[in-house]
């Protein structure tokens, strides 16, 4: 049990950006779940979404067919002790979980500047991770305010973008949590010189999360690749596509046809994937369809299982999201259930005091293929309803 004396948390930076770009990579929504543990934070995202449409199937207005169609989507952001200079956690009587603004919270580290904002452009199939059309269903990202400031660390360029900024500009940070029912106190300060900001942010009661849980045993398809090959496939897909379908082929799988017309060169790169096994990403836009490839070598792949053949399609938007969070990040972990659950892991560059077998940050995505509930018997009496549920996959 805890000294009561003692606040829950203290953690000490002198540089806020790598905790701000963890938070940034998960800021689909504008609240989130904290939970803290003497490895660090845990903080979570999720949506979920139900779309519910009837129609009668009889002669009397009792009988209805009704159809439910649902997304899940959940985004961690696993942010290790080290990543702070100081770190102090004295676990209290009851979990030291609670709910934030995480909008509030990225705009507090930024309030000097010098924590950065993920431009509203964005990157891949949908810039705001709202749907296709360009800048329809535009999503304002938790932390950018209204203006959409450009982050030179976020925009476009990747670890070499970080060394061109201002050496000693850095914002450092002291955060505190006295305990429940007590607000989480931020203080920032810009330099070792600079002015000092104290933020408090009020807490709420957390809600249920879901929380799927990936199964291990029912893995389809597991790999692992550099960070930048994803990326820029995803920045090669057609802005207007709506859904996006990962094939994987296993080793050793059946030779295809001779392409007619192709070249021996073409056909022999065909043969070759075939033998290795290989991993493609399919989107079809308002000008026809994209498929990128990528077999199962040395220079693509660092891992590659796959035991059959295995497709399945998602949302395009969702990958849109998952674009933003692979700025800065060095490699991906991507799993597929048998039943189409995705659950996909970034990997943030190493810091310097990490020790063999650390890491310097995850983000993790879960996502479901869109599951459809179908009644095969929808009745209704004295306004009860009873319902037979039927499920399949898209």
């Amino acid at each position: 049990m805890a000294n009561q004396n003692l606040p829950v948390l203290v953690a000490e930076t002198h540089d806020v950006r790598p905790f701000a770009r963890l938070l940034r990579g998960i800021g689909l929504k504008h609240n989130a779940v904290m939970e803290i543990s003497e490895a660090g934070f845990a903080v979570t995202v999720e949506e979920v979404r139900t779309l519910c449409a009837s129609k009668p199937i009889g002669e009397a207005d009792q009988d209805i067919r009704a159809v439910l169609i649902g997304h899940y989507l959940l985004a961690i952001a696993w942010i290790p002790s080290n990543l702070f200079q100081k770190f102090e956690f004295n676990p209290p009587e009851i979990p030291a979980t609670f709910e934030l603004s995480l909008d509030a919270l990225l705009q507090c580290l930024n309030i000097f500047g010098n924590a950065g904002s993920v431009p509203g452009s964005g990157a891949g199939p949908s810039s705001a991770g709202g749907g296709s059309g360009g800048g329809r269903g535009k999503r304002r990202w938790a932390g950018e305010g209204e203006g959409h400031d450009i982050d030179d660390e976020a925009g476009h360029g990747g670890p070499g973008d970080i060394s061109r900024r201002k050496e000693g500009k850095r914002t450092g940070m002291i955060m505190t949590w006295p305990g429940v029912g007590r607000d989480l106190s931020v203080i920032l300060s810009d330099d070792s010189r600079g002015p000092t900001t104290n933020c408090e942010l009020r807490l709420l009661d957390p809600e249920e999360l879901m929380n799927a849980q990936f199964d291990q045993d029912n893995v389809a398809l597991y790999l692992i690749m550099k960070s930048e090959w994803f990326r820029d496939a995803l920045l090669d897909l057609p802005i207007s596509s709506t859904r996006i379908t990962l094939i994987s082929t296993p080793p050793k799988a059946a030779p295809p046809p001779e392409q007619p017309g192709a070249t021996i060169s073409s056909n022999g790169r065909y043969r070759h994937r075939a033998e290795v096994g290989q991993f493609k990403i399919e989107a079809e836009g308002d000008f026809g369809k994209t498929e990128l490839d990528y077999p199962n070598d040395k220079e693509v792949m660092d891992k590659f299982e796959c035991e059959e053949r295995v497709q399945f399609s998602y949302h395009s938007s969702h990958f849109a999201l998952l674009s933003r969070a692979l700025h800065q990040s060095v490699k991906i972990c991507l799993q597929i259930e048998k039943t189409g659950f995705l659950c996909v892991q970034i990997m943030m560059p190493l810091e310097k005091n990490v020790e063999v077998g650390g890491h310097s940050g995850i983000l993790e995505f879960k996502r479901d293929t869109e599951v459809v509930f179908e009644t095969t018997q929808l009745h209704a009496w004295d306004g009860t309803l009873t319902c037979y549920l039927s499920a399949f996959r898209h």
